[in-house]
């Protein structure tokens, strides 16, 4: 009676085992694919190295493939430890953490859908108007309030083309942010 008790209690400490490191292989790939997407985004990596620059994209575009597959996996250990454990009390710790692990994913997922939604206009602009709200400094251009410094804030005059490239994001259209500006001689 006490070595079957003792053989449930290491099936299910394996059980456990299995799930958490499906877990960890999980997290870990999300974690290393969002980290390969925003330095991604940076457009001196880009300047640097080209193919450094699409390099960092390979993460993700295997996490693309292997998340479904590790989160299938991940939930069949996870039901399959619920099972064989029963109706024992769970720890503070374990629902911290699985707190911290599910927000955390969350938030990745919106971060990286929003930014997805993000669009970079360029094209030969003129400058609608100027303003200065709460100590933010915006350009109307083509009906959108395009954030810029106080210093290209001083620099630009309305009315006048420029060459400019800005980002906006479907999901608020009439907002962006300015990323280059340059006179037309």
């Amino acid at each position: 009676m006490n070595l079957n008790k003792e053989e449930k209690e290491m099936e299910l400490k394996k059980s456990f085992k299995a799930q958490k490191i499906a877990l960890y292989w999980l997290l870990a790939l999300i974690y290393v694919s969002f980290i390969g997407l925003q330095l991604g985004r940076i457009q001196a990596i880009a300047d640097y190295n080209y193919s450094l620059h699409e390099i960092l994209y390979v993460p993700f575009t295997i996490a693309i493939f292997v998340v479904p597959a590790l989160l299938l996996i991940y939930i069949i250990l996870f039901t399959k430890y619920l099972r064989k454990r029963g109706r024992k009390k769970t720890h503070l710790k374990t629902i911290v953490q699985s707190i911290l692990i599910i927000s955390s994913i969350v938030i990745i997922i919106f971060i990286t859908e929003y930014q997805f939604q993000e669009v970079s206009t360029s094209g030969i602009f003129k400058v609608e108007q100027k303003l200065h709200d709460d100590g933010k400094y915006y350009l109307i251009i083509n009906d959108k309030k395009v954030r810029v410094s106080y210093n290209e804030f001083q620099l630009i005059e309305e009315n006048q083309q420029y060459l400019i490239t800005f980002i906006w994001n479907k999901r608020s259209p009439y907002k962006g942010k300015l990323e280059i500006i340059e006179p037309l001689d």
